[in-house]
């Protein structure tokens, strides 16, 4: 998945940080991402998880 990911973006599990004021956000399942809850940024950077570049198991779902 490239990154930014944009708000409504179906997920994997992980960690997403705001594009705009750093505010992180984990994922626990498969879902949409919201826009940011602290500033309504809709573009996240994915931290940890399946859709991360730094995933070990890229393979795994």
């Amino acid at each position: 998945m490239a990154d930014p990911v944009p708000s409504g973006s179906d997920v994997s599990a992980g960690t997403y940080r705001c594009t705009n004021c750093g505010y992180e956000l984990g994922v626990t399942s498969t879902k949409n991402l919201p826009p940011c809850p602290s500033c309504g940024n809709g573009h996240w950077d994915t931290r940890t998880g399946g859709d991360s570049v730094h995933d070990p198991y890229p393979d795994r779902k």
